[in-house]
């Protein structure tokens, strides 16, 4: 790795990043942890969950979830010996190269703004893609959020037209395959 002292910009194999990295043995293996300033790590994040090309409010509300993700979930990953992860797991985190400039400026132009709920840092839970309608968290997660509501999607619902056909034997072979034997299928309905 090789640092550039004038814009902290640090170089791993062809990756570059900004802040500082840090490499730690993990098992047999080794993590480099990429030590940096919030909105520098949006930087990296906003491109990656979201389309430069994106209209620019869409972009700023995309950053402000992203931080409001990223403060609610600090600490995550916390027992491996650092944040958050660069997967979608946590969130899509390429570092300096796949930064745009119009990414970069919805982080500054939303510098600080969070979503809240009766006061505190709610938990921005995002996908790219609803199918058209979303899912209650109690249905989801198992735990009732009162800001995270099935609700339409109205900008997905006529885009979202999908169809799968699958033979009874092919669900329960899937189920089966899954650790889940529920016997001779009978009906299905999908609710």
């Amino acid at each position: 790795s090789s640092i550039n002292e004038d814009n902290r910009k640090i170089k791993v194999e062809d990756n570059n990043y900004r802040g500082f990295i840090c490499f730690k043995r993990q098992g047999s293996g080794l993590s480099v942890i990429n030590y940096l300033k919030l909105e520098d790590y949006l930087y990296g994040v906003v491109p990656r969950e979201m389309p430069a090309s994106f209209p620019m409010e869409a972009l700023k509300a995309q950053a402000i979830a992203a931080r409001t993700y990223t403060l609610k979930n600090i600490n995550k990953h916390g027992n491996d010996g650092f944040s958050l992860c660069d997967t979608t797991h946590c969130q899509v985190y390429g570092g300096m190269d796949g930064e745009q400039e119009r990414t970069n400026n919805a982080v500054d132009e939303t510098k600080g703004k969070v979503i809240t709920y009766n006061g505190e840092i709610i938990d921005a839970l995002y996908h790219s893609n609803s199918g058209g309608f979303t899912e209650d968290s109690a249905e989801a997660w198992g735990n009732s959020l009162p800001y995270l509501t099935a609700v339409n999607d109205k900008y997905l619902e006529d885009l979202s037209t999908w169809t799968i056909i699958l033979t009874p034997e092919e669900i329960n072979t899937r189920l089966k395959n899954s650790g889940i034997n529920i016997g001779k299928l009978v009906d299905m309905k999908i609710l």
